[in-house]
């Protein structure tokens, strides 16, 4: 620990730093100084930086000027060490993304990630792979459904085999059958030669059914006769066929509420249902965030021209991705279209408009006046989870009690508020 600014600036050109935690006024310096200082190593530290009442504006421009946050005195020990744990989060967020960089990041198993969720899903991954039952997989648009089928396909014994995937919302459904279980020349009109349906195509390998929701009842019917006796019969054909290939469904609503609703066959889903997987969300996984950039790095910049600022990368950890992971990859493509000769991706990068980028002109308030009302409401929020008790609501907002009287006063709020 040093005490004096000067001090403090020597150290830090001799050594590299991954966490600075100062004050803005030192003796011989002031903490921005240090600040700027830090963030000019390779890779830029995490800065926090400590405030006393009169120099919050300090504290501001220290956030403009790279620091990860600042904290007002005095305020309590788990404060900063809430902060700290953030700034070792992020830290480990950008050693992922260098380690994929190197190619020695985990074995892409179709849904890449840290995370319990992924991980449980592995397992899944792996007990549909080494099985010829149906699998069913579930999750919002944008979630990876098809990779997920690859992997199932790529790790089971069928992997030299053909993967065959079926958009079931794409086909027109007086088209649906002929494409599905193909037919013979002449079955009718237009038919001039022998067609090889999609199940055919599939051979011993994979059949995937992207959307099988929307699959018509009658298709439905006739689907599920293949899943039973294990044939099929291509139109006009006097026989039919056997049916070897290993089926994976993949669905982005409730089927199971589209059973009660009858849109789906009861019989059809449990005949699919057999291995569930199901794909949470990118919000509900935001620890998969860096992993998933520093895939889509090496896939669309294998050179290494571009990194992502460390307080852009906080904040696409925090961004619910609607899109989930097809939203995130095409942002950070997004990103590098509009980086100009910038090799360092930051927010304006990645949201043009911002996050919500339909915001007008005159809607936007000065920066002291978007300060003010989040604090106000932070507090009146605070105030009604504690029952009206200022030194339990400080203590949600990591802040002193004394901290606490002070704002309330200055931003006229009393405890009816």
């Amino acid at each position: 620990m040093l005490h004096e600014g000067p001090a403090a600036l020597a150290w830090l050109t001799e050594h590299p730093c991954e966490l600075l935690i100062t004050d803005v006024r030192l003796p011989g310096a002031d903490g921005i100084q240090l600040l700027e200082r830090a963030r000019k190593q390779d890779p830029p530290a995490s800065c926090l930086v400590m405030t006393g009442y009169a120099t919050v504006e300090q504290a501001v421009e220290a956030m403009k000027q790279g620091a990860m946050s600042y904290l007002q005195k005095p305020f309590p020990t788990e404060a900063l060490l809430s902060l700290v744990r953030q700034a070792d989060e992020l830290r480990s967020m950008r050693d992922e993304i260098r380690r994929l960089r190197a190619g020695v990041g985990p074995e892409n198993s179709g849904l890449s990630g840290q995370s319990t969720q992924v991980r449980d899903l592995q397992g899944r991954i792996d007990a549909a792979a080494s099985s010829h039952a149906a699998a069913l997989i579930s999750g919002a648009s944008g979630t990876g459904k098809e990779r997920v089928a690859r992997a199932i396909h790529r790790q089971s014994e069928r992997a030299e085999q053909a993967f065959v995937p079926v958009a079931c919302a794409a086909i027109p459904e007086n088209l649906l059958e002929g494409e599905l279980f193909g037919f013979r020349k002449g079955a009718f009109t237009g038919a001039d030669d022998d067609h090889a349906g999609l199940f055919s195509q599939a051979g011993h390998g994979t059949l995937f059914l992207d959307d099988i929701e929307d699959l018509p009842l009658e298709a439905q019917s006739k689907l599920l006769r293949v899943l039973q006796e294990r044939e099929f019969t291509p139109l006009g054909s006097p026989r039919p066929y056997e049916f070897h290939a290993a089926v994976v469904a993949a669905t982005k609503v409730d089927l199971a509420e589209r059973v009660k609703d009858g849109g789906f066959r009861e019989d059809l889903y449990y005949r699919l249902n057999v291995v569930p997987l199901h794909i949470p969300p990118l919000r509900e996984r935001p620890s998969d965030i860096p992993v998933l950039l520093g895939e889509f790095l090496l896939r669309h910049d294998p050179e290494g021209r571009y990194r992502i600022a460390e307080d852009t990368l906080r904040r696409l950890g925090q961004y619910e991705w609607p899109g989930n992971v097809r939203e995130l990859e095409n942002s950070l493509r997004r990103a590098m279209a509009l980086s100009g000769r910038a090799r360092v991706l930051r927010d304006e990068h990645f949201f043009p408009g911002g996050p919500a980028g339909d915001l007008r002109a005159e809607e936007i308030v000065p920066l002291r006046e978007s300060v003010r009302r989040a604090e106000a409401d932070a507090i009146r929020k605070a105030m009604a989870a504690t029952g009206g008790r200022k030194l339990k609501a400080a203590e949600l907002l990591g802040i002193s009690r004394k901290v606490m009287w002070q704002k309330m006063k200055d931003l006229g709020l009393s405890g009816e508020d």
